[in-house]
């Protein structure tokens, strides 16, 4: 064989180059930091919709313990939340004001995580309008004694 003819085969041999090599590893590489950066927000936003979820849970219980009496209707706050499972990382804060509409007051319960525990705290904030309880007060003194049974 000819030196020419051993040259003209090795030209002819299929494969990759270094270069296309290095250039579908470089591909690679920038695929796999974009899908890790990805996957970082998405365990980030996951916890925050987690965080925003207990907060709203805990605000429904919290305004719920201040309609049945449970709690003072009166403001106050940041307290810890008093579930013992929160207890650290939750705060509460109650605003209680009066509204235009007579015999109405509007309750405003805030949770929020404690500052001193995350970077970041979530908070979610509800807003109720409950009836006076002094208004409440006089409608069942009223209807008690306009209501009163008669001995017959």
């Amino acid at each position: 064989m000819s030196s020419e003819h051993l040259t003209s085969r090795r030209r002819k041999r299929s494969g990759l180059s270094l270069l296309e090599v290095m250039l579908a590893l470089a591909i690679l590489g920038g695929a796999l930091a974009a899908i890790g950066e990805l996957m970082r927000i998405g365990a980030r936003n996951a916890e925050i919709a987690r965080d925003l979820t207990t907060a709203q849970l805990i605000c429904e219980s919290t305004i719920a313990e201040v309609q049945l009496g449970f709690l003072p209707l009166q403001s106050i706050g940041p307290v810890p939340v008093s579930d013992i499972q929160y207890q650290l990382d939750w705060l509460y804060t109650i605003t209680v004001q009066p509204i235009d509409q007579e015999g109405l007051t509007s309750v405003l319960v805030r949770i929020e995580q404690s500052p001193e525990v995350f970077s970041r705290p979530v908070s979610f904030t509800l807003t109720r309008w409950m009836i006076d309880p002094s208004v409440a007060a006089l409608t069942e003194e009223s209807s008690t004694t306009t209501t009163g049974g008669s001995g017959g």
